[in-house]
């Protein structure tokens, strides 16, 4: 039976192949993989002192390599759970879609795609991934920017009956739990999260 040939599979030049080819292999299989190949040599041809120990500092290269992804992975995780959640209660708008419309609205929530991506979720209901996001504002500056302008939203201030809403913009104030609500020239008024789209009276 011939040996295992550990030496070449676990050479450093090596490693960075076998971590990708054998991404389930950890440390201990190696040293598992290492042992076999020590029972099983030609005992009139072993394996000689420089050749098992570079093979054990091959496996050490590997354990350091997995610790060092596990780490970054871990740290990049964290690094996207703290940039997405910092922007809740906060406007935003994302970049326009094939439609040519724009979603937007105030950060109620954050919730993360089986591929770890973070998607924002807005007060108006739409979902955003953050890698569409173009502008993000204070709720009441983006307010303001918004007098004159023409806007429709569902008030969905009574869960049991929303109802849609559309007019021009001519005030923005605070309601008493700190909301933004814009007043319409048509009478209504409407939370600034409650906003489904917004279109220059110029244009409209």
């Amino acid at each position: 039976m011939d040996p295992i040939n550990a030496t070449t599979l676990l050479a450093p030049t090596n490693v960075a192949n076998t971590v990708e080819s054998l991404p389930g292999l950890g440390s201990q299989d190696f040293l598992k993989l290492l042992v076999a190949q020590l029972t099983n040599q030609d005992p009139l041809d072993p394996t000689s002192n420089q050749e098992l120990f570079q093979q054990i500092a091959s496996i050490r290269e590997i354990e350091l390599s997995t610790t060092l992804t596990d780490s970054l992975r871990t740290l990049t995780g964290q690094q996207r759970f703290s940039s997405a959640s910092s922007l809740i209660g906060q406007y935003v708008t994302s970049l326009p879609g094939p439609n040519g419309l724009e979603d937007r609205g105030v950060v109620v929530g954050v919730r993360f795609a089986v591929d770890g991506r973070p998607i924002l979720l807005l007060g108006s209901g739409a979902e955003l991934h953050l890698e569409r996001l173009s502008t993000i504002e204070l709720p009441l500056r983006a307010g303001e920017a918004l007098v004159g302008q023409k806007i429709t939203g569902v008030d969905r201030r009574d869960p049991s009956d929303p109802r849609a809403v559309d007019g021009v913009v001519t005030g923005v104030r605070l309601n008493e739990g700190g909301e933004v609500v814009l007043e319409l020239d048509s009478g209504d008024d409407l939370r600034l999260a409650d906003v489904m789209t917004v279109t220059d009276v110029v244009t409209a």
